[in-house]
């Protein structure tokens, strides 16, 4: 007889993207902002897409699978670097398995000649293209920290055609003009005032944000706990068989 059992744990996939149609400028259609010499990004289709699954158990302590690819269908101006946003205390021991890119920095990644029109300071991981000339690119990572809402930024290689450097972010301004996504409320890139959605996880996108790892490591749920046999207790009394599992939080 068996007086108490786990239940099941179901697997989770998220995915989505964001676009950007030419022609210029970005507009309420859009749901990138892109920023560049007109004859290039501007010019182009540019689109983010993302997928996060708990279904690769590759590195068991790592649950959380993180796939991106960001593309233009463009012939120009080449990736220079992406960032994907992260939170204070992220850090190299909370991603592994890396491919399709490679870590250039983790941490603060400031408003500098080196990411124009990024709209303001983020903590973040700046992934850089294993070539150079790339219009497209897919890289994937696993990390321990689970998914939220939050922001990207990338930009192209090479120097600036006349004063413009060709970059995007995720951003729309509706006809109202009520602004989402990657934001600098005050206008001051060195205080990180943007307030990301606290929606949980879903498919498609939340005021127009991608899915990035937390900055907090999640708490086991009960039935993980049960099936990892942490707080598991079996019992044997009078040929009964007794569960004692700790309640969830």
């Amino acid at each position: 007889m068996i007086l108490g059992c786990a239940a099941a744990v179901n697997a989770d996939v998220y995915s989505g993207s964001l676009a950007y149609s030419s022609p210029a400028p970005f507009d309420s259609d859009d749901e990138l902002a892109v920023i560049g010499q007109p004859t290039q990004w501007p010019s182009y289709n540019v689109t983010m897409h993302w997928t996060v699954t708990d279904e690769d158990t590759s590195f068991p302590s790592f649950p959380w699978k993180y796939t991106y690819t960001f593309s233009h269908d463009g012939s120009q101006a080449g990736f220079s670097h992406i960032i994907i946003e992260t939170s204070d205390g992220f850090t190299e021991d909370d991603i592994t398995g890396l491919t399709g890119a490679s870590v250039a920095s983790i941490g603060l990644q400031n408003v500098s000649s080196g990411n124009p029109h990024m709209p303001e300071n983020v903590t973040g991981i700046r992934f850089n293209p294993l070539s150079s000339g790339l219009f497209s690119m897919t890289w994937s990572f696993w990390s321990d920290r689970a998914p939220v809402w939050g922001d990207f930024y990338a930009r192209c290689g090479g120097g600036p055609v006349g004063d413009l450097v060709n970059s995007a972010y995720n951003y729309n301004e509706d006809d109202l003009g009520v602004e989402r996504g990657f934001l600098d409320p005050n206008d001051d890139n060195s205080l990180l005032d943007d307030v990301d959605p606290v929606a949980m996880p879903s498919n498609g996108s939340v005021d127009f944000h991608i899915l990035r790892p937390d900055s907090v490591v999640p708490e086991p749920s009960t039935p993980v706990l049960l099936l990892m046999g942490v707080g598991l207790l079996l019992r044997r009394s009078r040929g009964i068989i007794v569960v004692v599992g700790r309640s969830g939080t």
